[in-house]
């Protein structure tokens, strides 16, 4: 397990209202971290950690709903999951059948790969983290989805589905390395758990984007001139830098 060695301090710049976590999946016990305290679903381990502010590690034993299945910790001993019965009595699915397709979309670690996951405020992370998990309001979101695009030109995504949220936050970036962001009140489990607060955005930045991310979050203008501007001056802007690019264009 590797040391935390990148210079996370630009996330304290925002003043989240909550803290951004750091998730780290481990085939290993992690040492110096203390095991969660009580048995909860893998969205509201997340509740957890804001709460009690503190570091922990879970394993399948503390994960009581179907996050231990996209985990890789655990099978479904029944088939209620993959028949869909499960959303279609709740409502939440016209026919079992669009449960069924949903959940065979979703995101699932291998098999034994992981058997403790940590989390912690990133106050407490000691760990390079395999994920931080950010929740912030639209305006913070924007910065840094820019952040993420700013040098790299990528394209924001956002891929989620009214259930089994956590493969969608947690899984989905860690095994393709794509950013996601979702709404937290837009998700059925988020909501009726009360994990986040309403209209947050949830920001799952994997590894391989960690380092860019924040490179970019001490390079780029958090609020360009422009966000203060009306519409007429807005346009007069505009309209400079389009002469100004014109210019260049005549004289290469």
């Amino acid at each position: 397990m590797r040391p935390l060695q990148t210079d996370l301090s630009i996330y304290n710049k925002f003043n989240f209202e909550r803290p951004p976590l750091g998730i780290k999946y481990l085939l290993q016990k992690p040492e110096g971290i203390e095991r969660v305290e009580k048995k909860l679903p893998f969205c509201e381990m997340f509740k957890e950690a804001h709460q009690t502010g503190k570091a922990f590690y879970f394993t399948k034993e503390d994960e009581d709903c179907f996050g231990k299945g996209t985990l890789g910790m655990a099978s479904d001993p029944t088939p209620f999951g993959e028949s869909g019965l499960i959303g279609y009595k709740m409502g939440i699915f016209q026919e079992p059948r669009a449960n069924s397709k949903l959940n065979r979309n979703n995101y699932q670690l291998p098999e034994g790969t992981v058997n403790y996951v940590v989390i912690s405020p990133l106050d407490k992370l000691t760990l390079e983290p395999d994920l931080l998990l950010i929740t912030a309001d639209p305006i913070q979101a924007e910065i840094l989805l820019r952040a993420m695009t700013y040098s790299s030109g990528e394209i924001y995504e956002s891929k989620t589905t009214p259930v089994l949220a956590c493969s969608w936050i947690c899984i989905y970036p860690f095994m393709t390395g794509k950013v996601n962001y979702i709404v937290s009140h837009m998700v059925y489990c988020l909501r009726v758990r009360q994990v986040f607060l309403e209209s947050q955005v949830l920001i799952s930045i994997p590894y391989n984007w960690i380092s860019t991310v924040t490179q970019n979050l001490n390079e780029l203008t958090w609020q360009p001139p422009e966000f203060t501007m009306d519409r007429g001056r807005f346009m007069q802007r505009r309209q400079q830098v389009l002469g100004e690019v014109a210019k260049e264009l005549q004289n290469p």
